[in-house]
């Protein structure tokens, strides 16, 4: 049982029992009102018992509502904590209020259904105060995660733009490769990766890291990225080609020009890669991309190692 479950159950359970006593409560006290009407009786009831009976019935269904909330689990102490204090000060208010009665009046006539009253509503008034506390909670780690995401998102686009510069810079095909598979290590954590060169149907392997795939699989998986379009992420499960490796896929085709194009393929194992991720990849790719082509274009080298 998860500790959600527990804490919600426990809470629960104390809604029932307080539910359970306003309404032997409320049946002892029709039972010493001697002479009225049915009438008489159902109104005592409605207005005397039915709301401490919905309030120990609310404390139920929070009980139940909170064993689901996923979000509030690391609150949950907090939240009980905030019950039983509430708990507490009401039930030492009703106190306060029997010993005024005494010294008063000199009776403590109704003393347990005042106690009990008291209870029941601190009990859910310091449940809820315990929600809202973790509602502010919950939306404060929430904006904690998103401020650390958006700044791992901007320290990795200031590093592709790094390796955008060094790309601008390179002169051979090798060192474009080097520099990707390099920054597909740093940003996304892929360490196997591979550059296919195609030139006149011919198909060579320009850089790889994977490890216990020959090369002769390697450009057999990437046959199918010229199909798709330029710098764009494709990933699907490992197909038959490869019978050691149970991974994910990922390929890209850099460029293509006349007769000549460069694939990228990488093993992403089970890695999950958000929106984010995906942007940034295709963005290191673009630069390699334009370094290619301009490398082409001045240089007209041979796309085989």
């Amino acid at each position: 049982m998860e500790r959600r479950q527990q804490y919600g159950g426990a809470i629960a359970a104390g809604g029932v029992v307080l539910t359970l006593v306003q309404l032997v409560q409320g049946s002892q006290q029709l039972g010493e009102l001697d002479g009225l009407t049915g009438v008489d009786q159902a109104l005592v009831f409605l207005f005397g018992t039915a709301p401490f009976v919905l309030i120990g019935l609310a404390l139920v269904y929070a009980g139940y509502w909170l064993s689901r909330e996923r979000r509030f689990e690391p609150d949950l102490p907090n939240i009980v904590a905030w019950g039983v204090g509430s708990t507490v000060l009401f039930a030492s208010v009703g106190a306060l209020l029997l010993f005024s009665q005494q010294v008063m009046l000199g009776t403590l006539e109704n003393a347990s259904a005042v106690v009990v009253n008291q209870i029941t509503v601190g009990a859910v008034v310091g449940i809820l105060v315990g929600v809202y506390d973790a509602r502010s909670r919950s939306r404060k780690r929430e904006i904690e995660r998103e401020r650390d995401r958006i700044e791992a998102f901007a320290g990795k686009a200031a590093d592709i733009n790094n390796y955008g510069r060094e790309l601008n810079r390179a002169q051979s095909i090798n060192e474009v490769s080097a520099l990707c598979i390099e920054g597909l290590q740093t940003l996304l954590g892929l360490t196997e990766t591979a550059f296919i060169g195609i030139e006149d149907g011919e198909q060579s392997v320009i850089n790889s890291t994977v490890m216990n795939v020959d090369d002769g699989t390697l450009i057999e998986l990437s046959q199918d990225a010229v199909e798709y379009d330029r710098a764009t992420v494709n990933i699907r499960d490992s197909p038959a080609a490869v019978e050691t490796r149970d991974e994910r896929l990922l390929t890209l085709l850099v460029t293509d020009h006349d007769d000549a194009a460069v694939v990228l393929l990488a093993f992403s194992g089970d890695e999950q890669f958000d929106e984010e991720d995906i942007q940034l990849l295709e963005l290191l790719i673009s630069h390699a991309a334009t370094a290619l082509d301009r490398i082409a274009t001045t240089s007209e080298p041979e796309i085989t190692p």
